[in-house]
């Protein structure tokens, strides 16, 4: 759904979905073992690196600003001690304390910024877990909660505050749905966007942009603005929101295991 604000600015900004992903899970570099080296094989993804996928983050674009989103996790390999380049960066120099597989010089250049987009794991969890089950349009058929990727979005905020002396920008989604005029704005000021309030909304139609992950963004793909749907949504915009469904156990355990990482990051988010 952020994504697609900035779709709407489409004269500005060229948007990249999650563009490292395919090195995590898919790539002979992949940290993530989800996929067998059969299912690598077919997803013609094997051959990407890390160094190609970070270059088209990185450099700048002809004509346009460049937004990517991306999940931190997707950055680091916990089995790896901090200061570990991908093998595509062929042993390239980095700093002792960086917790990513991209080299600090690249990761922290000067026309990147990095901000954050936190959503508390009572919601993340199980809207995570419903679409990974055996046969999901998704292709995950299994949950892993090694996949929240709180921990990693930690280690990654710190690291950045350390490096650079401030904490980085940090966006919490309840909120940005709750006042999205007032979020939107104040993160558009904050990263040198001119914020318009038609940003905030768009035509309902299935996006190009997200297909290279079937089946996770059918909200975002239906949706006609911030915190709304499409049709049928909008049917109910009257009705109360909707109260959180019990968790198992085993899923509470995983969204308490992840909420100090959370609180964390929390209390820098804008207020």
């Amino acid at each position: 759904m952020f994504e697609c604000m900035l779709l709407n600015l489409k004269d500005e900004f060229h948007v990249l979905h999650e563009p490292m992903g395919e090195s995590y899970y898919f790539s002979k570099e992949r940290v993530h073992r989800r996929f067998s080296e059969e299912q690598c094989q077919e997803s013609g993804h094997e051959q990407h690196t890390y160094e190609k996928a970070w270059r088209e983050v990185s450099e700048p674009h002809p004509t346009h600003r460049v937004f990517s989103k991306d999940m931190a996790s997707y950055l680091i390999d916990l089995s790896k001690r901090p200061g570990t380049v991908a093998p595509s960066y062929q042993d390239a120099p980095t700093t002792a304390n960086n917790p990513t597989l991209i080299p600090t010089n690249l990761l922290l250049q000067p026309h990147i910024r990095h901000t954050f987009l936190i959503r508390h794991p009572k919601r993340a969890v199980p809207s995570y877990e419903r679409l990974c089950y055996p046969g999901a349009p998704t292709g995950f058929d299994y949950f892993d909660p090694s996949e929240m990727g709180y921990k990693e979005s930690r280690l990654l905020f710190d690291f950045i505050k350390a490096e650079t002396g401030e904490p980085p920008l940090v966006v919490e989604a309840e909120a940005l749905l709750a006042s999205p005029k007032d979020i939107a704005g104040r993160y558009c000021a904050e990263v040198g966007i001119d914020f318009r309030e038609d940003m905030l909304e768009w035509s309902s139609e299935t996006r190009e942009h997200f297909k290279k992950w079937q089946g996770w963004h059918t909200d975002a793909e239906k949706s006609t603005g911030v915190g709304r749907r499409s049709s049928e949504g909008d049917a109910d915009k009257d009705k109360k929101p909707k109260e959180d469904k019990p968790l198992s156990p085993e899923l509470q355990k995983v969204v308490d295991d992840n909420m100090e990482d959370y609180e964390y990051l929390r209390s820098f988010a804008q207020r």
